[in-house]
């Protein structure tokens, strides 16, 4: 489908900021938009189970869950249905007791396709016995399955950026990088997702005094079948924390006899508060960005008494304030079964001095009044400026902390912060965004219609979640770079894609001066042929037939170039600096 004009995708992208930090700020009913929704998703399969899948002998055993609010308390019933391509492997009726009706099944051994074949899962309602017809089915469940004995199996943990808010399961960024993987290696993939939108990376407190295996005695409202993965992971919700997601996962593998090969991992910006916080500075301990990120991210510096934790608004530093960083976080995740490799995806830009100027009518929330409605209102203007700050200082601490862990280890390096190679003009509202600029549009806002309301308890926010995180372009794009890292390819034994390159850069640079970068291989400028793809580490990009560039930063660092080299076969080669540069 062609890419609307960007004059008609600018004025649709304004007017949904609009709606958007209307209902953040608390000036639009979340009435106003569930209206607009068509219930053709419903029912709706919210989430399904395939043990073990890829499969090497014997059955593969499954479960469906299918939630639709209205069909539960009209006492219907659904018909569910399992396919691989035409051929459909499983169905059956479910009485819709409860919001959530679970069925399971089994697939025969003979039945399982050899190679990887697309699977659908869907339901609609029954025929009654009083004459009604059955009705439409709803949205699709995709997913994939096929034999194999030895698959890649991947386990996510994190808050909304990993849960791939707004995405549906089969095309969240976890689960696109697990399929690369197993496509590449021929292994095939098992996928288990343990975000949840909202989490914070470490709340010191819940459970009391970091206990981690207590996580293991606590259910949450957004799992209803209790095996740690968050099926209404889209509703946002502090808790559990990634400690306590990790806990569950390895619980998890423990269970299953299995080990993991891969966690991809992030957190710590609801720990700051991603509005009241990064956005205006007025959440208590968030003014000064590179503290606030050292503290939350790193886990250095925190007070002794969390001076968030009375705010009268919603805000994640209530619960997140100091508590563990993110080398923690890693090396807690390579202890899991397995001794798993970890991925920790770099932030985004979300919002960027790229973005059009987005129309706030007011900073009023319920709790947000007197001194800190004024700052409030006084820091809208650097919204952006803060936000691109921190994605700087966000994905620094990641790369230290990838760093420190792989120093640390004895068994060779295990982590690496991985980049999604996204730039400040794929923010919200600029000329080619890569995330929701609309809270209506996104796959699973029919999900939050009935959901947030039932479930949040903040269903305003909840609804409007999605806008600004990776859309379905974005998701794919983290995916695709992530399968260039090259600790990635290493680490699954994949074949280069291109020469052992090596990005020259300087260790100190100037603000306002030419900076010189070039690549070489062997010392000398690459064979021609190449196109070159040089990221700044600023958010600035610029595609070249030269080998050679020179950059100028507008501000100080410390920047981390990259550079993708694309051959005349089209394949591709990631090449990252040995260190990133000091701008000052």
């Amino acid at each position: 489908m062609a890419r609307r004009s960007l004059a008609a995708r600018r004025f649709a992208a304004v007017g949904a900021a609009a709606v958007l930090l209307g209902q953040l700020l608390g000036g639009l009913p979340a009435a106003a938009q569930t209206s607009a929704l068509p219930g053709s998703a419903f029912p709706l399969v919210l989430d399904v189970d395939l043990t073990p899948n890829p499969v090497c002998s014997g059955a593969v055993h499954g479960r469906v869950q299918v939630y639709d609010p209205a069909a539960a308390k009209a006492g219907a019933t659904v018909e569910w249905r399992v396919r691989a391509g035409e051929e459909q492997l499983a169905g059956g009726r479910l009485a819709m007791a409860a919001n959530v009706g679970t069925a399971e099944f089994s697939i025969p051994f003979d039945r399982v396709p050899a190679a990887e074949t697309a699977l659908q899962v869907d339901a609609r309602i029954a025929a009654s016995s009083g004459g009604h017809a059955s009705g439409r089915y709803g949205k699709v469940w995709r997913d994939t399955i096929r034999r194999g004995c030895n698959p890649v199996r991947v386990a996510s943990v994190g808050d909304s950026v990993v849960w791939g808010q707004g995405l549906d399961h089969d095309q969240k960024f976890p689960y696109l990088t697990g399929q690369l993987l197993g496509r590449e290696t021929g292994r095939g993939v098992q996928h288990m997702d343990y975000s949840i939108s909202g989490a914070v990376l470490d709340a010191p407190e819940l459970p009391a005094g970091n206990d981690d295996a207590a996580c293991l005695r606590t259910t949450e409202k957004q799992d209803p079948d209790g095996d740690g993965e968050m099926e209404f992971g889209e509703v946002t919700q502090q808790m559990p924390d990634v400690f306590c997601q990790l806990e569950k996962a390895g619980a998890q593998a423990r269970a299953g006899g299995y080990g993991l090969d891969l966690v991809v991992i992030n957190g710590c910006i609801n720990d700051l508060d991603p509005f009241f916080g990064i956005g205006v500075g007025i959440t208590p301990g968030s003014k000064n960005l590179p503290e606030a990120v050292k503290r939350e991210c790193s886990g250095i510096g925190a007070a002794a008494e969390n001076p968030a934790k009375d705010v009268p608004y919603f805000s994640g530093a209530k619960v997140g304030y100091g508590g563990r960083g993110m080398q923690a976080a890693i090396e807690k995740a390579h202890s899991l079964p397995g001794r798993p490799k970890v991925i920790v995806a770099d932030f985004y830009y979300a919002l960027s001095r790229s973005s059009s100027p987005i129309p706030v009518r007011t900073c009023s929330t319920p709790g947000v009044a007197g001194a800190r409605l004024t700052s409030c209102k006084s820091a809208l203007g650097s919204v952006a400026e803060r936000y691109e700050q921190y994605t700087q200082l966000a994905n620094a601490a990641y790369h230290q902390a990838a760093a420190a862990a792989n120093k640390a280890s004895k068994e060779g390096p295990y982590a690496t912060a991985a980049d999604g190679l996204f730039t400040v003009d794929n923010a919200l509202l600029t000329r080619d965004s890569k995330v929701w600029n609309t809270p209506v549009t996104d796959p699973a806002f029919p999900l939050r219609t009935r959901a947030c309301p039932e479930l949040s308890a903040t269903p305003v926010q909840c609804l409007s979640a999605a806008v600004g995180h990776p859309d379905i372009e974005g998701a794919r794009q983290y995916a695709d770079a992530f399968l260039l890292n090259p600790s990635v390819r290493e680490w699954f034994h994949l074949p280069r894609q291109g020469p052992r390159a090596r990005l020259n850069v300087p260790e100190k640079a100037h603000v306002g001066s030419e900076v010189p970068m070039s690549v070489t291989v062997d010392g000398k400028p690459p064979a021609v042929g190449y196109r070159y793809h040089w990221y700044f580490g600023d958010g600035t990009q610029r595609e070249t037939n030269e080998a050679a560039v020179t950059h100028v930063y507008d501000r100080e660092g410390p920047w981390l170039s990259r550079l993708v080299m694309t051959g005349q076969d089209g394949r591709k080669v990631l090449v990252e600096a040995a260190g990133a540069i000091t701008a000052n």
